[in-house]
């Protein structure tokens, strides 16, 4: 992993751990093997995205988790455009302004057939961040 690459690393770990946010990369991750399976271009532009602005800009300084949300919108656009909400502890969401202030964050799509999913979580979350999340993610109704 070249020096560019751990100083990203770092800089994001160092802001999940300062805002209390489970780490994106495994779930990123996941999407990014779904797209290299189905739609190969969608794959390449995430991975230049990933290699050419992602991690460089985090390296140089550039607020890390708010990069991040635009890089899980990248993965998640492919398929249709779509909006991303921050739900705070009480449960009320609001559109999301960067940066992520410790919220959960949920990219909701327009096609409504889509699923909805999950950008930012927090390590804690509330009760009510659980029930979205539970209910609009995982389609559970009961805890």
């Amino acid at each position: 992993m070249d020096e560019t690459r751990q100083r990203a690393d770092q800089l994001l770990d160092q802001a999940l751990a300062a805002a209390g946010l489970e780490d994106p990369r495994p779930a990123y991750r996941d999407r990014l093997k779904a797209l290299r399976a189905g739609t190969p271009d969608a794959f390449t532009r995430a991975l230049e995205y990933f290699e050419q602005k992602l991690v460089p800009a985090v390296a140089e300084g550039a607020e890390p988790l708010g990069q991040w949300v635009a890089y899980g919108r990248i993965l998640l656009e492919d398929q249709g455009p779509g909006r991303v909400v921050a739900v705070a502890a009480t449960g009320r969401a609001t559109p999301y302004r960067p940066p992520p202030q410790g919220e959960l964050l949920l990219f909701l799509p327009e096609d409504g057939r889509r699923p909805i999913v999950t950008l930012l979580a927090p390590h804690a979350p509330s009760p009510a961040q659980r029930a979205t999340e539970d209910l609009l993610v995982h389609g559970r109704r009961e805890p």
